[in-house]
């Protein structure tokens, strides 16, 4: 089959040229474009509603309140005794 385009010279090439590999790269997008994610069924944290940690419990247990890692530190060398460690998994 016959194609009614002709390219009577360079310039009407170059300007194919361009024009084709603008259909490709626009093509190229088109098909590698990131759909939209589907929508979370999670139901949405509300805070306070999951309670004091394992370590926390323990923590004030032994102290009697909330004490940084520094502050329990100190405590421990002024006192000449071992530090306790608290572990989630115990």
């Amino acid at each position: 089959m016959k194609s009614k385009f002709r390219i009577t010279n360079k310039r009407n090439a170059f300007i194919a040229a361009i024009q084709s590999q603008r259909a490709k790269d626009y093509a190229e997008a088109k098909s590698r474009r990131q759909f939209k994610h589907e929508p979370s069924e999670k139901v949405a944290y509300i805070p306070g509603s999951l309670g004091p940690s394992v370590v926390t419990t323990a923590i004030k247990k032994e102290y009697g309140g909330i004490v940084n890692r520094t502050g329990r530190k100190l405590l421990a060398k002024t006192q000449k005794e071992e530090r306790p460690r608290f572990y989630s998994h115990q």
